[in-house]
């Protein structure tokens, strides 16, 4: 499909040859080249008055063109069969340069995580979606029989005896994962900038692209084309273990690479440090469903929000997360994953996440609440933006084809032939209330303002008072503008786990363990992960910022804080804080997307 963008005149300029032959290395060298084009475009919008789309156009070094110039290195991978779109997606790997990836320290893995490449590059399709006569019912992995158990197991034990070389192996999928999320790809027609997907808008049609192809190749392999993978129903209190069919010895759904202390009957906690929370189990299921309502409801009121930053074709990997990986995808597999190794592999570090077949059912659920979230109301809706949709990946299918895959063709999970067994979903209706029946206002005073206490390594308890540029919304002003809460330009070890809690109109005395109330705002959390800057075993403090940004709205309503000028916040650094520095707080307000 091509984009929106209709470009009515283009003049290029440039210093340096502007049409080059279809090798890779020179493609490569074009890429380079792109930088020394000025190009001098004329845009408008067809269809939509997105006016920051505009801005995208001709200042940036990736105008993909040159204009011959990322259109041919596209070409080359077989990845535009339609239209070139003038815009910004993120394109999809460069195979041909699939490097070793790298563990969080910054020393190569002890494999390649690079996929097998099929004998032509030349001509690699676009995915067509069959056609779906019935849609599958994915169901919750504490409810399925004995007989779903055996065909399941019978799908992963067929998967793992394939070749190793095989493309469908079970290890050369887990390989996928390890290769889009460490350092193994580069962007194709840009040799200098790593694709990543995670930390920005590209996570959730990822992972359902991936769990897509991993479903669709086991039933292939056991010849059922009905076969849907369960999901670990964690967001809610029956489905807050470790799914018993995971946990049996000798089953190639076991995977001894986890916490032995956190199988059934412990209670999974979505807020995990490193160390067990001193809880109740009654507790754990409060904290877990009070953080599910802030991530999916409080949080979570508009697409910029819940999705995570946007991030377009040539940028270098940015860190702003959305709501639901950060917490509870992050917390899960760090739950999971075995304590005693140093990255606490499998589950616990990206590049081994997907060698434990419960991988696929925690991401499941991820994918789950994609679904859910689009059913609650307000502006929770996918993004229109054309760089969203036209941002592409590559995978294998059940018959071993390489294909091309765009963000557009997975949004409506029901075309991909699949939705989720319905199960209670308790969490939609635990918003929080405050502590004390009367909410006692801190006086801002008593403590230092944001100003006076940020840029601060966070080693400790943090309070502070922050001012609001707004007091006393209106409904009508609430409607237009989410009031945020914005931690900026934080810089923290690749290597650590790290994790914070934030609360407000609480002194240092908080309650920390006790986060079913409104003073509870919300977490962050970071896996451990390599970024590409820190490759040969350089120094991992990301030399890329990270952000999060907060919704408070609805907390300010719930705690009688709107005409307050300025809150007193306080942060609870649960893991990793010394690592970790934040560079300013403050609070604004956001037009969520229409």
């Amino acid at each position: 499909m091509a984009s929106n963008f209709l470009v009515t005149s283009c003049t290029t300029i440039s210093s340096s040859p502007s049409k080059f032959s279809q090798s890779p290395s020179q493609i490569s060298v074009r890429a380079k080249r792109i930088d020394n084009f000025k190009v001098n475009c004329e845009v408008k919008n067809n269809t939509m008055n997105h006016e920051d789309e505009g801005k995208y156009f001709p200042g940036r070094r990736n105008v993909l063109l040159g204009l011959g110039g990322l259109y041919g290195a596209a070409n080359f991978m077989g990845v535009t069969n339609e239209p070139f779109a003038l815009g910004a997606p993120v394109p999809p790997p460069d195979l041909s340069t699939c490097s070793s990836a790298s563990l969080p320290d910054g020393s190569p893995v002890p494999f390649t995580c690079c996929p097998p490449l099929p004998k032509d590059l030349s001509n690699i399709p676009t995915y067509k979606l069959p056609n779906v006569s019935k849609v599958k019912i994915r169901p919750a992995a504490h409810k399925v029989t004995q007989e779903y158990i055996a065909k399941y197991s019978s799908a992963i034990q067929k998967m793992k005896s394939l070749d190793k070389d095989d493309p469908l192996n079970f290890m050369q999928q887990a390989n996928i994962h390890c290769a889009y999320c460490n350092t193994g790809y580069k962007e194709l027609g840009f040799p200098g900038v790593p694709l990543q997907v995670h930390f920005s808008w590209l996570f959730f049609p990822f992972h359902r692209w991936y769990l897509y192809f991993f479903e669709r190749i086991l039933g292939s392999l056991i010849d059922d084309d009905t076969f849907a993978l369960p999901f670990w129903n964690y967001d809610s209190q029956a489905g807050m273990q470790m799914p018993s069919l995971y946990n049996v010895v000798n089953s190639p759904l076991y995977d001894p690479n986890r916490n032995q202390n956190h199988y059934p009957p412990n209670v999974v906690d979505l807020g995990f440090t490193t160390i067990d929370l001193d809880a109740s189990d009654q507790q754990k299921i409060n904290n877990n469903l009070t953080m599910m309502y802030r991530q999916m409801l409080t949080n979570a009121p508009c697409p910029q929000l819940f999705f995570g930053n946007p991030i377009r074709g040539g940028e270098q990997p940015i860190r702003g997360m959305g709501t639901i990986e950060n917490i509870p995808h992050n917390a899960v597999h760090r739950w999971v994953g075995n304590p005693n190794n140093k990255f606490r592999e499998n589950m616990g570090t990206f590049y081994s996440a997907a060698r434990d077949p419960i991988f696929y059912a925690h991401h499941a659920n991820i994918d789950r609440m994609w679904t859910i979230w689009k059913t609650l109301g307000g502006k929770r809706r996918d993004f229109t933006d054309r760089d969203w949709l036209d941002s592409a990946f590559l995978f294998y299918d059940e018959n071993r084809t390489l294909v091309k895959v765009r963000v557009e063709d997975c949004i409506n999970n029901e075309k991909l032939g699949y939705k989720y067994e319905e199960v209670p979903i308790p969490w939609k209706n635990f918003r929080p209330v405050p502590r004390k029946q009367k909410v006692k206002k801190l006086k801002a005073k008593s403590v230092k303002a944001a100003t006076k206490v940020f840029p601060s390594r966070l080693n400790k308890t943090l309070s502070f008072s922050i001012k609001r540029p707004k007091i006393s919304r209106t409904s009508e002003d609430k409607e237009i503008e989410e009031e945020l809460l914005v931690f900026k330009d934080m810089t923290f070890d690749e290597n650590e786990y790290i994790r914070f809690d934030v609360f407000m109109n609480e002194d240092e005395g908080v309650k920390a363990k006790v986060l079913d109330r409104a003073e509870y705002v919300g977490s962050f959390a970071n896996l451990p992960h390599m970024h590409d800057g820190a490759a040969g075993g350089q120094n991992t403090t990301s030399s890329i910022p990270a952000s999060m940004s907060l919704a408070i709205t609805e907390i300010l309503e719930d705690l009688g804080l709107e005409d307050e000028e300025d809150i007193v916040v306080v942060l609870v650094p649960h893991s990793g804080g010394k690592q970790i520095t934040i560079g300013s707080v403050e609070i604004n307000t956001f037009a969520c997307a229409d």
